[in-house]
């Protein structure tokens, strides 16, 4: 018997459901919170007496996610850790495929630099972070920029186009099928080796300033993230892991399910603010 064929995600149904479910999230408030645009739509939460800006991308298989989806996370990182932190709205595939999301992260951190002090950002000093997809953004954005960061975060990163790493007995088949799916419309026929698109395979791992990977235990993606943090380690540079061995993918932004959530939290607040992540489960 023949497995039935792969159907991909009905893009506009899944955002559509997804804008919704934003609309129930439960939003902390921040001291100052406001949409900027410096050639990409952006929002900026800022805590009273910010003690630095952390620079986010979205996860969502660079198809799915927004500002919106991300906002009531957004407003516990910028609370719990006490930086600022600027969400790129970077456009998203399959409309716009690689390079556009680079080019996004780029324009924010360069209006960031030179612009941020007017929306209560600062560049000094900066992090660079984010969640599945967005992580590899956040990577990709720290290795073109070198010594523009302080710190980098990866929660649970999505960085090797040609899933290499990724464990089958951790996922079933549609899963594997859904990331190749994301891979595709996002790089639309570009070279997958290419370093630019697959960050796990630069060169430049040696120079990340100190980063902080986050991993679930029940993750496909678990090995994947394991081969990234060996391969900055081998090259030279300072990784920790905060690592949660009793969640799936996607457990980041749900505290209301997961206390691993608030776990991870109190992780990347310790990192940037001590260099002394607090590690959960081991």
């Amino acid at each position: 018997m023949n497995a039935d064929p792969y159907r991909p995600p009905d893009v506009a149904a899944v955002r559509h459901a997804d804008a919704a479910a934003a609309m129930r999230d439960e939003r902390e408030e921040v001291a100052r919170v406001l949409d900027v645009d410096p050639g990409v739509p952006c929002r900026a939460y800022v805590p009273d007496a910010s003690r630095g800006t952390m620079v986010f991308a979205h996860g969502g298989g660079f198809v799915f996610g927004d500002l919106d989806t991300h906002d009531a996370h957004m407003r516990r990182l910028a609370n719990r850790t006490g930086w600022a932190v600027l969400a790129v709205d970077y456009r998203r595939s399959p409309e716009h495929a690689y390079p556009a999301a680079v080019e996004d992260m780029d324009r924010a951190l360069a209006w960031l630099r030179s612009e941020g002090a007017s929306a209560g950002l600062t560049d000094r000093p900066m992090a660079a972070i984010g969640d599945s997809a967005g992580a590899k953004l956040a990577l990709g954005l720290a290795l073109r920029h070198p010594g523009a960061f302080q710190a980098v975060m990866l929660v649970y990163p999505f960085v090797d186009p040609r899933l290499r790493f990724a464990a089958a007995d951790h996922a079933n088949p549609r899963t594997l099928a859904d990331a190749r799916w994301y891979w595709d419309r996002y790089l639309d026929g570009h070279d997958p080796s290419d370093p630019g698109a697959s960050p796990i395979d630069s060169p430049d791992l040696g120079s990340l300033p100190p980063t902080l990977v986050v991993t679930a235990g029940r993750d496909y993606l678990r090995p994947e993230n394991e081969e990234l943090v060996r391969r900055i380690r081998a090259a030279g540079a300072d990784v920790t892991v905060d690592h949660h061995p009793d969640v799936d993918h996607g457990f980041w932004r749900r505290p209301e399910r997961h206390p691993e959530s608030e776990a991870s939290l109190a992780a990347i607040a310790g990192f940037l603010n001590g260099r002394e992540p607090v590690t959960a489960g081991g």
